[in-house]
């Protein structure tokens, strides 16, 4: 064999073993998390595409082919993704992780990194799926980690204290479940979930915003016809609060629109 072939195939090996992992994410805060995390350890992709209704996707052909290009496919739990479940068995060299592991479902509610807490044990457990599959570089996510959770800490401190004697409005489909219990905070919301609310349910909360005379109030994306309804008949302004299971502009960060949701609600709160 030629010297040159020798040194070709040393190098190609050697570039094999410390090729980048690939993760497949279902959604944005999940993708967020792990991008922070890997940085250029990674190639971190998202499963779906901008504006696309977790609920009601339904992997292709070729979304499956890459998951099983894949070395993890992290998700959130099968209770939301329930697609998850379907597809499992299909991937036979991909590490599945539910980012919820261990953390206790409030009425199957996916929207858990409302809870900066919650958020940050959901990075802990992308960690710890990390360092055992790239152990090369399970120190660097580590500490990688820490710094993300520090961020999340400092804003998390940010909402625990804000004014709480103040009832919230959600004149948006809610999904903030985790954020009322651990922020100890009152509310109304005009949404039972997804479902759009009655004509006495609409009456009552119009009545509550005109009586209290309300400035604001909140929804998530997108904001719905009947939001802005509630919005004309109140004379109110709309504030966004993202829940973030549905965005359309990946190049924000966690942190950013987490840091948007808190001066909207401090706007709320004290204007």
């Amino acid at each position: 064999m030629k010297i040159k072939t020798i040194i070709f195939l040393i190098l190609f090996f050697s570039s094999a073993a410390h090729a980048e992992i690939k993760i497949s994410c279902s959604l944005f805060p999940i993708y967020d998390f792990t991008r922070a995390i890997t940085q250029e350890n990674a190639k971190v992709s998202l499963l779906l595409k901008p504006g696309t209704e977790p609920h009601e996707f339904e992997p292709s052909p070729m979304d499956i082919k890459n998951l099983n290009d894949s070395d993890i496919f992290i998700y959130t739990n099968r209770n939301f993704e329930h697609w998850a479940e379907k597809i499992s068995n299909t991937l036979t060299n991909t590490l599945l992780l539910e980012a919820s592991e261990n953390i206790e479902l409030i009425n199957n509610d996916p929207h858990i990194w409302l809870d900066l807490t919650l958020a940050q044990k959901m990075i802990d457990n992308i960690v710890n799926s990390l360092c055992r599959i790239d152990k090369e570089n399970s120190q660097t996510y580590i500490n990688n980690a820490k710094i993300y959770s520090s961020k999340l800490e400092d804003l998390n401190k940010k909402f625990m204290a804000l004014n709480h004697d103040k009832t919230l409005i959600f004149a948006g489909e809610f999904s903030y479940n985790y954020f009322v219990k651990k922020y100890n905070f009152d509310y109304i919301s005009a949404y039972d979930g997804e479902n759009e609310p009655g004509i006495r349910r609409l009456a009552d909360i119009i009545k509550y915003i005109n009586k209290n005379h309300e400035k604001y109030i909140l929804s998530d994306f997108p904001i719905t016809k009947l939001t802005h309804s509630i919005s004309e008949q109140t004379n109110t302004e709309i504030l966004t609060f993202s829940s973030m299971h549905n965005i359309n502009d990946y190049s924000q960060t966690f942190i950013e629109i987490m840091t948007k949701n808190y001066e909207n609600i401090s706007r709320f709160i004290n204007d």
